[in-house]
């Protein structure tokens, strides 16, 4: 198994293969994982928790994400991924065994950000002043300067995803932080399926207008 450090190590290396390979370099756009795991890099449990935090999430979120973690594995005993539905099944029910009648067992599969309904109105839409750094901390993205915007408040309002795993209520310590951890998992999106991934692999199907070329810039 190889660690987020043999990746950081490896990294021109890495660049350098991708670049002779576009098909690679498009598929490992949208799952890294798997492209990593073509490269050699099969990643152990902390290196893909590592590399999906700073894939997918701000600076601000990936220290939420560990310190939720760090709940999660004290309540269960042991490390284990919690956005995998798999894996955490296995903690949940055959370890901490919360729920022993099978058919009323949550489902545990990653939660869907809703669509936003778009409401059509001849009325006038309430606006208020909101400042850069209000929208900041409500959104992964950065807000530059002292600015302020005329937004509808609805907007950068956080969405409450409904969680079937709520239905387990207070049953465990484990609860609270996996509900957390799930909302916030949600809040970007995800690495691509496998399916996905490989179609995208073998040219089936296509990113439209995306030549990648790997970069190396900095430290990793």
């Amino acid at each position: 198994m190889a660690t987020f450090q043999d990746v950081q190590a490896a990294v021109h290396d890495i660049a350098a293969r991708l670049n002779v390979t576009p098909e690679l370099a498009r598929a490992a756009l949208i799952n890294p994982v798997l492209a990593l795991e073509e490269l050699g890099f099969d990643l152990d449990l902390s290196g893909r928790l590592e590399l999906e935090d700073r894939a997918r999430f701000s600076k601000k979120q990936i220290v939420e994400r560990k310190s939720l973690r760090k709940k999660i594995f004290a309540a269960s005993g042991h490390e284990f991924d919690p956005g995998q539905e798999h894996d955490l099944a296995v903690v949940l029910f055959d370890e901490l065994k919360l729920v022993d009648d099978a058919s009323k067992r949550p489902d545990l599969s990653p939660l869907s950000l809703p669509m936003r309904k778009v409401r059509y109105s001849t009325s006038k839409v309430k606006v208020a002043r909101v400042k850069a750094s209000e929208i900041a901390r409500r959104f992964p993205g950065k807000a530059k300067g002292k600015a302020v915007a005329g937004i509808d408040p609805s907007l950068i309002e956080p969405v409450k995803i409904p969680d079937p795993l709520e239905a387990l209520g207070k049953a465990h310590k484990i609860i609270a932080p996996l509900l957390a951890y799930r909302q916030l998992d949600a809040s970007t999106p995800r690495f691509a399926t496998e399916a996905l991934y490989r179609a995208v692999r073998t040219g089936k199907r296509r990113l439209v207008n995306i030549t990648p070329r790997a970069v190396v810039t900095g430290t990793a």
